[in-house]
């Protein structure tokens, strides 16, 4: 239970203390994309302004000139004045009259002063454009004047990627999640294990109390019985054989709820053995059956054998399926009405086999159906009939999850609950371990 409440408690804080790391991550590396995209703006803007100094200046610019912005920048450039136009070759994967025939989207427009000694402010626009591949480019516009007359400067510059973007500085950010995520692995492990050190000191302490309480109490108990039953006492007093069985039943009650308790010690402490074999479940039925048909009879209820002709083979501890299947017997044989009747079967599914036990009592709330399977849990805390303590139904849970099985309670029609057990067959254990 304590390494339950631990790995739970170890993946509430991994999963919250790495969703914070996660969240700050990105964030800074939203910021690194974002100064990169402004960089490689202000790279084009730089370049723009180079180009239009330049010609400003007096400056000549060949094809050659255009060539060598492409090759070297990776620039694609194209100037006119109106009557003469140039361009630099052709440089990217898609051809550049279908990037300007793109969709376009705008980044930034606004005017700008190159030299102010040459003429009036340059204007620029800044377009987002996107290739064949749904590769991003900056497509920037440039009108400007030189010599009276009005000049037109397209440039072309493709934008990084995601992953250019980040840099090889970002490379390290995996390696730096992985290694949070291994600090706040061990950090958890040290630090709830050290919380939950008073809880598991408790638990330990308890399990102690009971068992020893338990083993304490049965000595004086066995020896109180023994005695209560020699006791000599004259049988034509009633008085004294009415207080004689009093002492004998409450003394049987007691040593159930010692039994039981002493199990569930046993179960706490990991000591419970599996004696697991090959078992005949028609000759498991009959021999559950042999054993409370007896008791069923004395409170006139009809208890119902249920046998298909085949079984598959299984492979499980007999004795603790006998404890469970008489375990639901004796809660259905209590609760039940006299007159009434009760099912013992088996049945076979896909991979599983599946015992059953079905009465037409009360039936118990759907409220109340994860709660009957808690320790000392009863349904009417008010009844008078301290025959059960609220035991068996765990103690029969852990022995169907030693054989990694599964226990449903379910509504009988008509009136009643239905209990049943699905323990899987040995392959599909076989299955599951490996």
């Amino acid at each position: 239970m304590i390494e339950k409440l631990r790995k739970k408690l170890m993946l509430l804080f991994l999963s919250a203390t790495m969703l914070i790391f996660t969240v700050v991550l990105l964030i800074l590396l939203s910021n690194v994309v974002a100064k990169a995209r402004d960089f490689e703006i202000e790279y084009v803007n730089n370049m723009a302004d180079s180009i239009v100094g330049q010609v400003q200046s007096g400056g000549e610019m060949d094809e050659h000139d255009l060539a060598a912005y492409a090759t070297n920048f990776n620039i694609w450039v194209y100037l006119s004045d109106g009557v003469i136009k140039k361009s630099s070759p052709e440089c990217f994967a898609t051809p550049t009259d279908i990037l300007f025939k793109s969709k376009k989207t705008l980044i930034s427009s606004e005017g700008v002063t190159v030299n102010q000694i040459s003429g009036p402010e340059t204007y620029r626009t800044i377009y987002l454009v996107y290739g064949a591949q749904k590769e991003p480019y900056y497509e920037v516009k440039n009108i400007f004047f030189s010599n009276n007359a009005e000049h037109e400067l397209t440039m072309l510059y493709p934008q990084a990627t995601l992953w250019q973007s980040m840099g090889n500085d970002c490379i390290w950010y995996p390696i730096l999640w992985l290694c949070v995520l291994l600090l706040m692995y061990l950090m958890s492990r040290i630090l709830i294990r050290k919380a939950t050190a008073p809880l598991e000191m408790a638990m330990k302490s308890q399990k102690e109390f009971i068992s020893s309480a338990s083993h304490e109490l049965k000595a004086p108990l066995s020896v109180i019985q023994i005695n209560t039953e020699v006791l000599s006492i004259d049988k034509d007093d009633v008085a004294s054989q009415h207080k004689q069985k009093v002492i004998l039943d409450e003394c049987d009650l007691m040593s159930r709820l010692i039994q039981s308790m002493l199990t569930i010690a046993s179960s706490d402490a990991g000591n419970w053995k599996m004696n697991k074999k090959e078992v005949d479940i028609n000759t498991l039925l009959i021999e559950v059956w042999e054993a409370f048909n007896e008791p069923a009879r004395k409170k006139n209820i009809q208890l119902n054998l249920d046998i298909e002709e085949y079984y598959p083979h299984i492979v499980c501890d007999k004795e603790r399926i006998f404890q469970v299947l008489g375990i639901l017997l004796d809660n259905a044989i209590a609760y039940s009405a006299p007159e009434s009747s009760i099912e013992l079967g088996a049945k076979g599914l896909s991979k599983q086999i599946a015992f059953y036990v079905k009465d037409h009592g009360p039936g118990i709330a759907d409220k109340d159906k994860e709660k009957v399977f808690e320790r000392f849990y009863s349904g009417d805390p008010s009844r008078t009939d301290k025959s059960h303590y609220g035991l068996g139904l765990s103690i029969a849970r852990e022995i169907v999850k030693l054989h990694q099985g599964t226990i449903l309670l379910k509504d009988t029609l008509n009136g009643g609950c239905t209990f049943e057990i699905r323990i899987p067959l040995e392959q599909e254990i076989t299955k599951r371990k490996q």
